[in-house]
């Protein structure tokens, strides 16, 4: 048999051609299967890396201030890096395993494209960035190439909550104009012991349970806390829930307090306080783990409320001066309310507002005259008004290390503040939903010698003053004052030296019109001081003052980290 028929016997013949067809489809089958191992151990390597790198941006988002330490200790827990990948390591772009850890503002803006909504480097941080990359490990591919870089990215952010209020100046209930002011507002005759008196200044309650005990006040059993502040209350249940939130001598205190001020006032609770987005949080929760979060005083508070019960005020005083030639000051203040969608105290992150009330005072100074002004009185009405200071989160940073407060940034705008020498009616100056009707003052109105005078100062519209409260600050319940940079002490004497007199003399042998300008003057001059001074008592006891606007911060803390991107 020729080698022909040897080679076509072969190829017809058909035994073993299954071994040989299974041989060969092994291979290919092994060569696949070899590459599906790979395959699924890089993308389970790669869920374990973006898992490990959620984790540890959430972590990092608790301390921005540790970012890089606290991203590197949860991947090496995670054990997707080896202890032997140290910090220079990893922060080495040659090295195959990296890790790059940036700190920034997020904003949920649904108008920013996502990659816009994250900016490093910039104030008010609030999230972290964990970039991570390594070589993925490869069983069979190693034969003929190395593993694969595989990178995974992780966004966290955690959104600051700054509790403050504007205003907070505290006051004595002892003596005093600011005890005068403060009796009439809140309807009561309050006169506390020094010790009752030293409880309520010193006693601080956390928030979340004084409005638990408010609420058990007003048989309220359910619903939000924001539910809550739709209702009303009087000083005396304000002062009973304080009580209820208190201890010893503190407790002793508010409870005296509660009875001396009995059922008097209205407050509108949702004036009082804008809680944000831990208003949906359910009555009787004390706020979850957010009961000691914010400290109130209770004598802020007491003030807040009776500034804002009922509406408007008007409180009437007439004041005894010890400026030789004064007869008399009668003073009449009215107290409206904040503008709309604002309140004393708020909870929330960048950009939640606070305001104080509005206030409007109308003051009658009566002078004797002398020998030149026919011994006539002289009779100088002055009105004050003063807009409504508020106070807004420009920025805030989560606590960091072992500080339980994080740092915030409260943009202050003080109020604007007009004073006039003018007449104004009881009417007009209790009604705020309409600018005052002013007259020329009547200085003097007599038969045979009428002087009418105008003046005006003015305290402009300033700009938002920043106020830094760092985390000791935080803690230490630090009271700061945004000022406007013009001069505001001594606007009366401003007034007086911008004082234009309309003299008519309609009888003879009366002394020159330019004698009777300066006699005029001369009486009105001393009034200046014991008027500024009397100005900033009564708005002491409202916890306001004329060009300055004061802030506290209670606390600064974070929510819960989550995965933004």
């Amino acid at each position: 048999m020729n080698w022909r028929d040897r080679v076509g016997r072969f190829g017809r013949d058909e035994r073993g051609n299954m071994a040989i067809l299974f041989s060969t489809a092994a291979t290919f089958l092994m060569m696949f299967c070899a590459f599906a191992i790979d395959e699924a151990s890089l993308y389970l390597e790669r869920r374990q890396a973006q898992s490990a790198a959620d984790l540890a941006a959430i972590t990092a988002a608790r301390d921005p201030g540790r970012a890089f330490a606290m991203a590197r200790a949860v991947l090496l827990d995670a054990g997707v890096i080896k202890p032997s990948d140290t910090a220079e390591t990893l922060a080495n772009p040659a090295s195959p395993t990296r890790l790059i850890v940036q700190t920034g503002a997020y904003r949920p803006d649904p108008g920013l494209r996502p990659g816009a909504r994250f900016v490093t480097g910039s104030g008010g941080v609030n999230a972290v960035r964990v970039h991570f990359a390594k070589k993925g490990a490869v069983f069979f591919g190693q034969m003929w190439s190395d593993g694969p870089s595989m990178t995974v990215e992780s966004l966290a952010s955690a959104t600051p909550q700054v509790s403050f209020s504007v205003g907070s100046r505290l006051l004595s209930l002892q003596e005093g104009l600011g005890n005068l002011v403060l009796n009439r507002l809140l309807g009561a005759n309050v006169s506390l012991s020094a010790v009752s008196y030293d409880g309520i200044l010193n006693a601080r309650v956390a928030l979340f349970r004084f409005l638990d005990e408010l609420a058990q006040e007003l048989n309220v059993t359910a619903g939000s806390y924001d539910q809550l502040l739709t209702q009303t209350a009087n000083h005396g249940v304000l002062a009973k829930a304080l009580a209820e939130s208190l201890t010893g001598a503190e407790r002793t205190a508010a409870l005296a307090l509660a009875a001396a001020l009995g059922g008097n006032g209205r407050v509108p609770l949702h004036k009082l306080f804008d809680l944000g987005d831990l208003g949906r949080l359910e009555v009787g929760s004390q706020g979850g783990n957010l009961i000691n979060m914010a400290k109130l005083s209770a004598m802020e508070l007491l003030t807040a409320s009776a500034a804002l019960s009922d509406g408007t005020h008007q409180v009437a005083l007439n004041l005894g001066a010890n400026v030789p030639g004064l007869t008399s000051l009668a003073v009449k203040l009215a107290v409206g309310e904040p503008p709309q969608n604002a309140t004393w105290f708020g909870i929330g992150p960048s950009g939640t507002l606070v305001r104080t009330a509005q206030v409007r005072l109308k003051l009658t100074a009566t002078l004797l005259g002398g020998p030149v002004l026919l011994g006539a009185g002289v009779k100088v009405p002055l009105y004050l008004e003063i807009a409504a200071a508020d106070a807004s989160v420009i920025s805030a940073t989560c606590p960091a290390g072992n500080n339980s407060n994080g740092s915030a940034v409260i943009g202050v705008r003080p109020a604007v503040a007009r004073l006039i020498l003018g007449e104004v009616s009881d009417a007009s100056l209790g009604n705020f939903a309409a600018p005052p009707q002013l007259f020329q003052a009547k200085l003097i109105d007599l038969l045979l010698l009428r002087v009418r005078g105008s003046a005006m100062a003015e305290i402009a519209s300033p700009n938002v003053v920043p106020l830094s409260f760092s985390p000791a600050d935080v803690s230490a319940g630090t009271l700061k004052s945004g000022k406007t940079t013009q001069m505001v002490t001594g606007l009366t004497r401003s007034l007086t030296q911008n004082l234009q007199l309309q003299i008519d003399v309609l009888g003879l042998g009366l002394a020159p019109v330019s004698l009777i300008d300066a006699s005029v003057r001369a009486l009105i001059s001393p009034l200046a001081p014991v008027l500024d001074v009397t100005i900033d008592k009564l708005l002491d006891a409202l916890g306001l003052k004329l060009g300055e606007a004061d802030v506290r911060v209670y606390s600064v803390t974070c929510s819960v980290p989550v995965l933004v991107g």
